[in-house]
């Protein structure tokens, strides 16, 4: 199956809560991820690690999936498919 994010229902540093096209709600804990994204030099998941930073993301009704300004976009299937705490 194809998952497409559908809102952003909140955000708070490193955990977002999304509402999906299979009408789930699920709270994804990005923490653990970012830091292991963020191990090179010159990676732009860095910036994600700023708590006042990652609570910018916003929802791209386009492509129905989050971005950053920076230009981060992550897949909504990953998203789905991460560990998540219960909504």
């Amino acid at each position: 199956m194809i998952y497409l994010i559908k809102e952003i229902v909140s955000a708070e540093p490193y955990k977002l809560k999304l509402k999906f096209n299979t009408g789930e709600i699920k709270l994804i804990d990005l923490e653990h991820k970012l830091l292991e994204w963020s191990k090179t030099p010159d990676s732009k998941f860095k910036k994600l690690l700023e708590p006042e930073y990652f609570v910018t993301v916003k929802y791209n009704d386009e492509i129905e999936s989050v971005y950053w300004d920076n230009g981060i976009d992550l897949s909504p299937n990953v998203l789905y498919d991460m560990d998540l705490i219960e909504a």
